[in-house]
Formats: C-alpha cells, sequence, structure tokens
C-alpha cells in the first residue's frame, strides 16, 4: 500500500516528470520526420544516431553510453549504416576498435533535429521564461557531469 506521502512523491518526482517530457518530445520529433527520407528508420536507432551528437565514437563506448547490450547497440549501428546515416571504419593503427561517424545524409538528419530540439526550447521559453530556461539547462549540465560514470 502507497501512502498519500509517497503518492505525492510518485506524482512529481523529477525522474518521471522528465521521462513524461521526453515522451511527449519525441512523439513531436517523430511527427516532424513522417513523410521525409527519415520516417522509416527505428525510434530505437535513432536514439543511438542522437547520442553520436556529431561525435566520431568508438562503437564500444556507443553502447556504454546508452546502456544498450552490446549486441542491442551494433544492431542499430547497422541499421544506421543500412539506411547511410552512419559508417562504420576500424580505427586506423587498431583492428580491433571500430569508429563510428556520422556521413552526409546523417548531417541532414543532425540539421532537421537542431531545428526540431530548438523549436522544442522555445516551447520551454514560452512557459518558463529565458532565464529559467538557461538556469535549467546549467542545472542539467551539472547534474550530467557529476552523474557521469568514471572509466575504468
Amino acid at each position: 500500500m502507497i501512502d498519500k506521502k509517497d503518492d505525492e512523491f510518485l506524482e512529481t518526482n523529477i525522474k518521471g516528470m522528465m521521462m513524461t517530457l521526453i515522451a511527449r518530445w519525441n512523439a513531436q520529433m517523430e511527427e516532424s520526420i513522417a513523410g521525409t527520407e527519415f520516417a522509416d528508420i527505428r525510434t530505437s536507432d535513432l536514439r543511438v544516431f542522437a547520442q553520436l551528437r556529431g561525435r566520431t565514437m568508438k562503437l564500444a563506448d556507443i553502447h556504454r553510453e546508452l546502456g544498450f547490450t552490446r549486441q542491442a547497440a551494433q544492431q542499430a549501428v547497422a541499421r544506421l549504416v543500412d539506411h547511410g546515416l552512419i559508417k562504420v571504419e576500424f580505427s586506423p593503427g587498431n583492428s580491433r576498435d571500430k569508429i563510428v561517424t556520422i556521413t552526409r545524409k546523417g548531417q541532414r538528419r543532425r540539421t532537421m533535429a537542431a531545428r526540431q530540439i530548438k523549436q522544442i526550447e522555445k516551447s520551454c521559453t514560452d512557459v518558463i521564461g529565458g532565464e529559467n530556461t538557461e538556469q535549467l539547462r546549467s542545472l542539467l549540465i551539472e547534474l550530467v557531469e557529476a552523474t557521469r560514470p568514471s572509466k575504468g
């Protein structure tokens, strides 16, 4: 039995509210690519693509950052390669490490995503104001940095 205090907390906990916002924003972004060259790409694969954030990364680091299994990350990467959004090459001087980079088509998707994200942030600013939006950004950066897993 959940008591009233726990019930109130569960309705307004930070994690839950962030998950609600992310789900709403993801739905908006999915709607905006309907009818485009990116419409048939799986949402989960786009999550992997988004994790790159324009960076060249080792394949092994992608699954760690996302919390995916290595197999799931490799499958998503393979599908993104098939869609032409990324390419995978062996790291120079290392035949074990695979490096993931974004293609021209991937850059087009990034440009589209940037416009969508700017619109989402504008909507936030419309609701909570510019100063609060920047304060929220600053606090989130602080949380991301403080909770970054240590390498090793």
